[in-house]
């Protein structure tokens, strides 16, 4: 088969997820092709990430693309299955599965909300990575649920005999988004004064003032070592020995299964999809003090975290520390036995060479396409709304041809 990922493609979680996917159907002879889609970066010129079999997309908005751009890609590539990763806008799809019969469409599920869960029936199978999307999207004609793993090979334990051993350290990835739960961690890390006897580190894409309100030179008094730099796979876990992640949401939480298999135990927040990976023997589960709907109206509300209860499993572990070896090698152990994603390609490419192309729905394409359009133009009239001289000109182009 000639297979087409359509993925962010650049020092992210999204588009590792992709790479497992392509890995597992290459061992498998498959032919695949990955569309670059435009966003908040490209990799052009990273040998890590502009390879052969990638072609990268024009530089649009969010998800978007370009429609003549992506069907150029799809015919001399000589594509039969198209799978996406991560695609807000569902207009492209419904085009796709209107004017190519022939080609299977699938996605991997991360982002919906409630108006837009019947919209993915216009994909012909959908896969699954958590127990909680998978039972989001019950009526879906062709859903498939396979437990998310890791590339144990790739994320394992890096032996720190040659560093001093007098206090215990926790790892933090924050990554470049505010929903990590960042501002949590230090918070709970200064006041519960864990700093007289363990230190944080925290990894940052991104200014961490932005994501958590502090200056990295105002945490160094607190024993608080801040990291902003991209560090390719395997990432920095090596540095810690327990992961702390009280994550407010997460479609997968990809680190948490990138820490088990470095060997850290991790500390996290007490809901799903969190709780469905992380067990007592190989982390703490922090109670959740209350939920809240996200702006965007995502389908899933934030939980954050209790500050009490974060402090006590931190402090769990440094009351503990003289048994670290054994909760790393546990955490370790758990990663092989149970997350390893290489015990999923087999049922990852009888996914793709034997799931059905389903008919095309007239209906569901004109509900997608209308729906798409209102609120492009809801957009648009927003940013009229505001005193500028772009906007005020378009509107006078606009008004010129409202007929």
């Amino acid at each position: 088969m000639n297979i087409g990922f359509v993925s962010t493609w650049f020092e992210r979680g999204a588009a590792y997820v992709t790479k497992l996917y392509v890995d597992a159907l290459i061992q498998n002879n498959h032919k695949v092709f990955v569309y670059a889609r435009g966003g908040e970066r490209f990799a052009k010129g990273d040998v890590n990430w502009d390879q052969d079999y990638v072609t990268w997309g024009m530089r649009l908005s969010g998800t978007n693309i370009n429609k003549n751009h992506f069907y150029k890609w799809i015919k001399e590539n000589n594509i039969d299955t198209v799978f996406f990763n991560e695609q807000h806008e569902f207009s492209i799809v419904a085009m796709l599965k209107r004017d190519f019969k022939n080609i299977k469409i699938g996605s991997y599920i991360d982002y919906y909300k409630e108006n837009t869960l019947d919209y993915f029936n216009i994909y012909d199978f959908i896969i699954c990575n958590t127990k909680r999307h998978y039972e989001a999207f019950e009526k879906h004609q062709q859903k498939f649920y396979i437990p998310w793993g890791t590339d144990i090979d790739l994320f394992k334990p890096i032996d720190r005999q040659s560093e001093p051993k007098d206090q215990l350290v926790f790892f933090h990835s924050a990554g470049m988004s505010n929903r990590k739960g960042t501002e949590l961690v230090i918070e709970a890390f200064i006041k519960g004064k864990l700093n007289t006897n363990s230190k944080l580190i925290i990894h940052s894409q991104v200014d961490i003032k932005k994501i958590s309100g502090y200056e990295s030179r105002e945490l160094e008094q607190y024993n608080i070592e801040v990291l902003e730099k991209t560090v390719s796979a395997p990432g920095l876990y090596y540095l810690g020995d327990v992961y702390v992640y009280p994550t407010k949401l997460e479609g997968l939480g990809l680190t948490i299964y990138e820490a088990l298999s470095c060997g850290l135990p991790v500390i996290t927040t007490d809901n799903a999809p969190m709780n469905e990976v992380v067990k007592e023997d190989v982390g703490k589960l922090v109670e959740v003090e209350k939920f809240y709907s996200r702006s965007d109206g995502y389908y899933w509300p934030l939980s954050k975290c209790s500050i009490t209860d974060l402090v006590n499993k931190m402090r769990y572990y440094i009351d503990n520390y003289k048994d670290i070896k054994d909760f790393k090698h546990m955490a370790r152990n758990y990663a092989v036995e149970q997350l390893n994603w290489k015990d999923r390609y087999h049922e990852i490419n009888n996914i793709f060479e034997t799931s059905n192309i389903c008919d095309f729905e007239q209906d569901l394409y004109d509900r997608i396409i209308k729906q798409e359009k209102n609120e492009k133009v809801t957009h648009l009239r927003l940013g009229l709304n505001s005193n500028n001289i772009i906007g005020h000109n378009i509107k006078k182009v606009l008004d010129k041809v409202r007929g």
